[in-house]
C-alpha cells in the first residue's frame, strides 16, 4: 500500500539541470510524461529519449521531436551499461539545440540510471555524488540494483579513461571536484576552492564556520515533506562524508604531518606556561610553589 501511494505522489518529470544560455534543459519522467503533449511544448522540448522496452511512444512529424528508443528492460541481469555512451551522446546532441526528457515506465531505475551515467561522464563526478544530486532533484530515483552496479563500473572505467589520458592531472582533479562539490552551495564556498590550502584541516576549518549548525539533529533520508532546512542538513552530512573519504585515504601521509607538527606545537605551549601547581602541605594549609621557591632563598 505505501509503495503504490509513492508512486501515485511521483511527479510525472522532473528538472534535473536547468536550461543555460548554451543549451537547453534535462528533465527526468516516466510514460505519463512523453505522453502529455502540452507540457512537452509547455517546457520546449525537443528531444525525447525512450528507455524501455514494455511500452509504445510515437509523436507527430508536426511536433518536431527527435524521438530515440533503447529496448532494455529494468531486471538485474539487464546490460544497461552498453547503452550508457550512445545514449550520453544523444543528450548532449539534443541540449545542444533545445531541451531533452529521458523517460521509462515510472521514471524510476532505467532512465534516472542514464541520466547518471550521462552526468558522470560529462562532469567527471564519481557515483555517489551523482545518484545523490539526482535524488535530490527527483526523490524516486532508484535504478535496480544490477544497473547500481554497472553505474559503478561505468563511473570506474570513465576515471581509468580519464587517468590515462592525463595522469598528471588525476590529484589536482580529484581535489577540484570534491572541494567544487563542497562548496557548490556557496557562493564564498566559491572563493575558497580557488585558494591553495596547504592542508584539509585548513579548508574544513574555514567550512566549519559556513555549515548550518544542527549538532542534535541528524537526517538519515529525504522525502516529500522534508523542510528546507532538513535538505541542508542532509547535504551536509554528504558533503563531510565526501571530504572524510576523500582526504582519509589520500592525505593520509599530509594528515599524519599535521597532526605531528599540531602535537610539537602543543608541546612548546605548554613548556612555555608559567607553573601554577599548588602544593599539598599538609590536610590543612595549600601553599604556592612559587612561595616555596622564595623561602627557600631567604633561608
Amino acid at each position: 500500500m505505501k509503495k503504490q501511494q509513492l508512486l501515485v505522489n511521483v511527479n510525472e518529470m522532473d528538472l534535473i539541470l536547468d536550461k543555460t544560455s548554451t543549451q537547453g534543459a534535462l528533465w527526468l519522467g516516466n510514460l505519463k510524461a512523453a505522453q502529455n503533449i502540452k507540457q512537452l511544448k509547455e517546457n520546449k522540448i525537443q528531444t525525447v529519449i525512450t528507455v524501455a522496452n514494455n511500452i509504445i511512444v510515437s509523436f507527430e512529424n508536426s511536433l518536431n521531436i527527435s524521438h530515440k528508443i533503447y529496448k532494455v528492460e529494468d531486471t538485474i541481469k539487464a546490460q544497461i551499461i552498453e547503452y550508457f555512451d550512445e545514449i550520453s551522446k544523444e543528450i548532449q546532441t539534443g541540449l545542444n539545440s533545445g531541451s531533452v526528457l529521458v523517460h521509462c515506465a515510472a521514471g524510476i531505475s532505467r532512465s534516472s540510471a542514464c541520466i547518471i551515467a550521462y552526468l558522470m561522464k560529462t562532469y567527471r563526478w564519481p557515483y555517489e555524488r551523482t545518484f545523490y544530486f539526482v535524488k535530490e532533484k527527483r526523490l524516486a530515483v532508484n535504478p535496480n540494483p544490477g544497473f547500481k552496479k554497472q553505474l559503478i563500473q561505468y563511473s570506474k572505467n570513465l576515471e581509468a579513461n580519464s587517468q590515462n589520458q592525463h595522469p598528471d592531472l588525476k590529484e589536482t582533479r580529484d581535489f577540484k571536484n570534491s572541494n567544487s562539490f563542497i562548496l557548490g552551495y556557496s557562493n564564498s564556498w566559491v572563493k575558497l576552492s580557488k585558494k591553495k590550502l596547504s592542508n584539509p584541516h585548513e579548508l574544513m576549518n574555514q567550512l566549519s564556520q559556513n555549515l548550518l549548525k544542527s549538532p542534535l539533529k541528524k537526517i538519515d533520508q529525504l522525502n516529500r515533506t522534508s523542510t528546507s532546512e532538513e535538505r541542508q542538513i542532509y547535504r551536509q552530512q554528504l558533503m563531510k562524508k565526501l571530504f572524510v573519504n576523500t582526504f582519509s585515504t589520500k592525505n593520509s601521509d599530509q594528515t599524519k604531518n599535521y597532526k605531528s607538527e599540531q602535537l610539537q606545537k602543543e608541546n612548546k605551549l605548554i613548556e612555555k606556561q608559567p607553573i601554577k601547581t599548588k602544593a599539598l602541605l599538609s590536610m590543612y594549609k595549600r601553599v604556592e610553589i612559587s612561595n616555596l621557591d622564595s623561602e627557600r632563598t631567604s633561608n
